[in-house]
């Protein structure tokens, strides 16, 4: 867990995908000694405790935020905050009159991609209409170009890998970007265990078999074929 804190210092962005008209942006940074885990009503946003976070959500009004500290439980806390749709709202944890509470430290409005279902693109003009036959849609180019960012931060292969596969796991990602994301690590068996933590998780399935270049040693390449026959 020590080295996801440490891995992770840097902001985490998650998205999900909603609708546009009622979503938001929420920022949340704490100091070093405090990485937390974040919960907003009964929605847990991260599984391992983390420094700093930003991400979308489909919400809005009075939410509960609440923090919670692994390392100092004693010091978790709750706090009813005004959320705003249509907005990115940046917070910190910080001490006020003996007690730690959310302050916000900015807030600006944002202007977030409305999402068109096949359906009705396909109705208004066929040529439109997306080819993928996976999973949809992919990942934003921004956000995953902020992910390869922090993983080319890290010193550790262990981390990269830590990075990487939290992506793949939980976001939709093009076959190309599956090598890109291969290609940053060197050791073959995280390679493969990249691949696994992308199942389900590739918007054209039907291109997989390229990411079979990036193995030089051929029981990989057959382990890696094996993996992929699997999860068809």
């Amino acid at each position: 867990m020590k080295t996801l804190i440490q891995s992770l210092a840097v902001a985490l962005v998650l998205a999900f995908n909603l609708e546009a008209n009622s979503q938001c942006r929420i920022s949340v940074e704490a100091p070093d000694s405090l990485p937390f885990l974040l919960t907003l009503n009964e929605t847990v946003i991260n599984q391992a405790p983390v420094l700093a976070i930003t991400f979308d959500q489909n919400l809005s009004g009075k939410v509960n935020f609440k923090a919670g500290f692994p390392r100092r439980p004693e010091l978790s806390f709750s706090q009813v905050i005004t959320i705003k749709k249509g907005t990115f709202m940046s917070f910190t944890i910080e001490r006020s009159k003996g007690t730690l509470k959310f302050v916000l430290t900015g807030e600006s409005e944002i202007a977030l991609p409305e999402f068109t279902s096949e359906k009705s693109t396909e109705g208004d003009n066929p040529q439109t209409v997306s080819n993928h036959t996976g999973c949809y849609p992919v990942a934003d180019d921004l956000l995953y170009q902020s992910m390869l960012e922090t993983v080319a931060a890290q010193h550790f292969e262990s981390k990269k890998l830590e990075i990487l596969s939290e992506f793949a796991s939980t976001q939709c990602i093009r076959t190309e970007q599956l090598r890109e994301m291969m290609g940053v690590l060197s050791q073959e068996d995280n390679k493969i265990a990249l691949l696994i933590a992308s199942k389900s998780h590739i918007y054209d399935p039907e291109q997989i078999n390229d990411v079979l270049n990036e193995f030089f040693l051929a029981r990989n390449k057959q382990k890696a074929a094996e993996i992929i026959e699997a999860n068809r």
